[in-house]
């Protein structure tokens, strides 16, 4: 269970609008589907460009979709513009994805003063088929008001 005290979650559309200006989620093509209550997910539709020369997925994308989702759920208990980072994650890479779209899903699990830790599981979802690809642990650091 989740030691934190929801709080009024950020305006979903105002997130996504300062989000999509960003170049990692127009790279990726990286939408975002919730971001409440110490919950946060996140999707994108699976092409080409996001394969390796064996021909599926790249790790690396995969892992930046549950960072990204890991980083939503956070945002939804932090105080407006609290600045925070990623600063240990472990992933478990459970199946190859060619085709579809990915949907990452993230849950904090514990909100200190400085730190939190949140995890992450990873589907791919393919017409009426979802099943998970990855799951994902990580420790984020939070920056609290630093004396001048």
């Amino acid at each position: 269970m989740a030691d934190f005290e929801p709080m009024q979650p950020p305006d979903l559309e105002e997130v996504r609008q300062r989000a999509y200006q960003s170049g990692i989620f127009q790279l990726l093509g990286t939408r975002i589907d919730k971001v409440q209550d110490g919950t946060g997910a996140v999707h994108l539709h699976v092409d080409a460009r996001l394969y390796h020369g064996q021909q599926i997925v790249h790790g690396g994308v995969i892992f930046t979709l549950a960072d990204t989702a890991m980083s939503m759920a956070l945002l939804s208990v932090l105080p407006p513009n609290t600045p925070f980072s990623t600063i240990e994650a472990k992933i478990n890479y459970i199946r190859p994805v060619r085709t579809g779209e990915i949907s990452a899903e993230a849950t904090l699990v514990h909100h200190g003063r400085s730190t939190a830790v949140l995890e992450c599981s990873v589907y791919n979802i393919n017409e009426d088929a979802r099943k998970i690809i990855a799951r994902v642990l990580g420790t984020f650091h939070i920056q609290r008001n630093a004396p001048a």
